[in-house]
């Protein structure tokens, strides 16, 4: 199944822990040739102030630290032979807000489609009164610095393949959730880590939350008529009514006519992926089934000789990435799992997301720990059989 593999490494540096890319294939405004356009999350990293040679900085080496108050969505262009085209440059942030994952779409009419979420930075003094608000506060300042507020999700479009980006657009209110800070009127709008979709131009938008009265996330969708420039809530995905199992960081992928899958994280302890399918364009969803695959997130790819590419992170020893190939349906497994790497430092791996090259090839992007601790993102060139 597996013809051949090559790992790039595509940004790597100490002061950034760089992490959740996405990849899209683009054209070139100016030359019209296809281009590769990388997006990520980058934050500060202190590890490279430590010193490598006693037991604490070993430890830390190992330690996941997915805040800070000054991430950032950051892009580089690169040409098809993996080669960057410019410096990383830093998306415009949001002034109050850490921007987190990225999530890229290049729709029909050729802009792009960035999705994302933000964490807003709350100073320890302002915790007791937040939370007798009822204000949910992630973090403490011992472990992440400070303490963190989910600020809700955004979409953001590009007329020019990348070179500008609009303002953050916030997702309107989930139903069944509290404002984020009650009577701000800041909208809690689920958190997004996936794959939207375009069909018939109408954008579908997936997101998970924690809803009032419940004890796990649930999968949902958005969806947008006019090119990504409004949202309205469309429909729940999946939701396990025995609040056993967390539904997140889902993405979709469109079947054939009316059917759409959606690739779900199972974050209940034994990292199996859940899918639910909806045959009326995500209006409503089939119930979950649980499947044989491990790791998370999962990124579907439809490739152009119909078969589905997923690939996933696996953050179990040993760690790495990997991926399998579904028939069309995405209903069958075919042929054996395939082993992108597995020579992890530690757990704090993946997020992969795949693009089908012009030739033929897989290029599957993700962040990578290695021996010194740098977290990075990563490339490799997949040919299969």
């Amino acid at each position: 199944m597996l013809k051949n593999i090559q790992h790039f490494v595509l940004y790597k540096n100490e002061h950034f822990f760089s992490s959740f890319p996405s990849i899209a294939l683009i054209e070139s405004t100016s030359s019209h040739t296809s281009q590769l356009l990388l997006v990520f999350r980058r934050a500060r990293d202190s590890r490279w102030l430590l010193n490598d040679d006693d037991d604490e900085s070993i430890l830390i080496k190992h330690q996941v630290d997915h805040i800070d108050s000054r991430s950032q969505l950051t892009k580089i262009v690169f040409d098809l032979e993996l080669n960057p085209l410019c410096d990383a440059e830093p998306l415009p942030i949001n002034p109050e807000a850490a921007d987190q994952d990225a999530c890229l779409l290049v729709l029909s009419n050729k802009d792009i489609l960035l999705s994302s979420f933000s964490w807003y930075p709350i100073h320890s003094r302002f915790s007791k009164v937040l939370k007798k608000r009822n204000v949910s506060l992630y973090g403490h300042p011992d472990v992440t610095g400070c303490f963190y507020i989910f600020w809700g999700g955004f979409t953001r479009l590009s007329h020019d393949m990348g070179k500008t980006w609009s303002a953050h657009n916030y997702l309107p209110q989930l139903p069944e959730t509290n404002e984020i800070i009650p009577g701000k009127n800041i909208p809690h709008s689920g958190t997004v880590r996936g794959q939207a979709i375009e069909i018939d131009g109408k954008i579908l938008l997936p997101v998970y939350t924690r809803l009032k009265n419940d004890t796990v996330d649930t999968s949902h969708v958005y969806c947008s008529k006019d090119k990504g420039k409004s949202w309205v809530y469309l429909s729940m995905i999946a939701k396990d009514e025995q609040q056993e199992r967390n539904f997140n960081e889902p993405s979709l992928l469109h079947i054939e006519g009316d059917t759409i899958m959606a690739f779900i994280r199972n974050s209940s302890g034994n990292d199996h992926l859940v899918t639910a399918l909806s045959n009326n364009r995500g209006k409503t969803w089939e119930s979950w089934k649980e499947r044989e695959i491990i790791g998370h997130p999962t990124h579907p790819l439809r490739l152009s000789d119909g078969r589905i590419f997923i690939c996933y992170g696996y953050r179990h020893e040993p760690f790495g990435i990997r991926a399998h190939l579904m028939d069309s349906s995405g209903e069958n497994l075919v042929g054996d799992e395939i082993i992108i790497r597995d020579d992890g430092l530690c757990g704090d791996v993946g997020y992969p997301w795949a693009v089908e090259m012009p030739d033929g090839r897989i290029l599957v992007v993700y962040y990578f720990t290695e021996d010194d601790g740098i977290r990075y993102i990563a490339g490799s060139l997949i040919t299969l059989m």
